[in-house]
């Protein structure tokens, strides 16, 4: 057991990325319910569509889930109320500042971790009052960072420079890769092509 199992009531420190177009009730809650925390990719769903991917996922599962949330997302505002209506425990925000949301979802009794390309922006989510981050190295899909730093590079810099439980993602698809992040700082891995 470490922060990241403890924090989101998981058996294995290993959440499921929260891919556009591919991480829907099906995936996640089957991550789920293996262990692991699955989370729902909001940034391909209109809000209807996300509205009934979380309610068959807690018919599908028990077990810990959320969703992520891109804030670059076009109807943020509704979005974020349903996360709010629908009760949801968990909520991954990436693709801008966690300044504007984290109360919000905090408010609601949501756990906020937040998605980090540097050491300084992981420092902003530590301010912002984020209960982790997740580091995100450049191989990975989706939105990164400018700055182009790869993972085993990015791990152990924020590592020293924040004091929040901190995820691994982007290029981490074995055991092997799992234990080198683990040693260069992380609690836990964020894995995405490889459950897709």
């Amino acid at each position: 057991m470490n922060r990241i199992t403890q924090l989101f009531g998981i058996e294995y420190p290993i959440i499921q990325g929260g891919m556009v177009w591919c991480s829907g009730c099906r995936l996640a809650s089957a991550v789920s319910n293996n262990g692991g925390l699955g989370l729902l990719g909001a940034g391909s769903m209109h809000c209807d569509t996300l509205t009934e991917h979380i309610r068959k996922m807690k018919e599908a599962t028990d077990r810990p889930w959320g969703v992520n949330v891109p804030l670059l997302y076009p109807e943020i505002d509704k979005l974020m109320g349903i996360l709010a209506d629908e009760q949801v425990k968990i909520v991954f925000t990436s693709a801008g500042s966690p300044k504007k949301w984290t109360s919000f979802l905090k408010s609601h009794g949501m756990t906020v971790v937040h998605v980090v390309s540097s050491a300084l922006f992981a420092q902003k989510c530590e301010e912002a009052g984020c209960d982790a981050i997740v580091a995100e190295g450049f191989e990975a899909g989706g939105h990164n960072g400018r700055e182009e730093t790869s993972t085993l590079t990015l791990i152990p810099n924020v590592a020293a420079h924040c004091r929040l439980p901190l995820i691994a993602a982007a290029g981490i698809a074995s055991g092997k890769a799992m234990l080198a992040a683990m040693i260069l700082g992380a609690e836990g891995v964020q894995i995405g092509s490889r459950f897709a």
